[in-house]
């Protein structure tokens, strides 16, 4: 019997010019067609919802979940950051569940393939942000950390910003996981549980990394022969808020910064400054460079319907400028 796996994903209407980026480099891949595609729904339009049908098989509205309701404070996209841990709940029927954020998509389909490989026989397969280019090695080390410190500490307090403040952060905007995963029931308690404490815009991804990091004796990380959680590179989920990618001008792929130049899988365009300012100049392999937007096909879709970014995105996360 062959394994139904989907990827899921979530968009308001705002973000549909990323999510139609996200789906069509997906389904512009022929190893797709056997692979179902699930929507959280955040108030995307009637044309958005229309041309989504046709690429698209599961569109459901998340609800508030954990007792809480459009009452408690919180920007409605919480709601799909919440469900991450309840795809199952919502989208039944399926082996394997991946996630893609709406603003991250596929340009090799190979780490595709890795994830849902790795969650053949892992818990969980995940990225840690990790990268020898990445800036929270270096420029950007004191303030990821303070990030990291906050993080912990607002929503599970200070003897966890001890025990994890230097652990590296399992990124939760793409991950793949079997449906009996005992880590979908952990993470959905702790996510109930920080937020008796805290609305933080990453809850559920430090509820995720507690989910891992706590458990040590359900999740080996070195032998096979027991269940076990993937840490997949960062080609396989390439966080641009960390590093800008490079652009090699003969195979008109990005790639990593240094050599030896790795083509890049999925490329998470996850940086918020980088989407006010629409572009920027990006490196080349040769030593040019190039004004890129860095996303699916530099955002220009050859669809009926048609999307733009909006010129000023919300600051629904509640960042105030900050780059974690």
């Amino acid at each position: 019997m062959s394994t139904k796996i989907t990827i899921a994903s979530a968009s308001s209407a705002e973000y549909f010019h990323f999510l139609q980026g996200m789906v069509l480099s997906v389904r512009d891949n022929p190893q797709s067609k056997d692979i179902d595609i699930s929507l959280y729904d955040l108030g995307l339009s009637d044309e958005q919802l229309a041309w989504l049908s046709g690429y698209v098989n599961n569109i459901v509205k998340p609800k508030w979940e954990y007792g809480l309701s459009e009452k408690s404070g919180m920007h409605d996209p919480f709601r799909a950051i919440l469900a991450k841990p309840l795809l199952p709940k919502y989208f039944p029927g399926y082996d394997v569940y991946m996630h893609l954020d709406a603003d991250a998509w596929v340009q090799d389909w190979s780490a595709v393939e890795t994830y849902l490989k790795s969650a053949e026989t892992a818990a969980l397969a995940i990225t840690p942000e990790i990268h020898r280019a990445y800036a929270n090695n270096y420029t950007s080390s004191n303030e990821f950390h303070d990030f990291v410190v906050e993080l912990y500490g607002g929503t599970w307090g200070q003897e966890y910003v001890t025990k994890y403040s230097y652990y590296p952060i399992l990124n939760a905007g793409v991950f793949a996981m079997p449906k009996e995963s005992p880590i979908w029931n952990l993470w959905a308690e702790n996510v109930r549980v920080s937020l008796a404490k805290s609305h933080h815009h990453c809850i559920e991804q430090a509820a995720l990394n507690l989910a891992v990091f706590e458990h040590p004796e359900l999740f080996h990380f070195a032998q096979p022969d027991k269940k076990n959680i993937q840490f997949l590179p960062a080609t396989c989920n390439w966080l641009c808020h960390q590093s800008l990618p490079l652009f090699d001008k003969e195979t008109k792929r990005f790639v990593e910064p240094f050599l030896p130049h790795q083509p890049l899988g999925v490329i998470h365009r996850s940086s918020d400054d980088f989407k006010d300012k629409k572009s920027a100049p990006i490196y080349t392999t040769d030593g040019d460079s190039v004004v890129c937007n860095l996303k699916y096909k530099e955002g220009v879709y050859d669809t009926a319907v048609k999307s733009v970014e909006p010129e000023k995105l919300s600051d629904w996360q509640g960042r105030g400028g900050k780059k974690y």
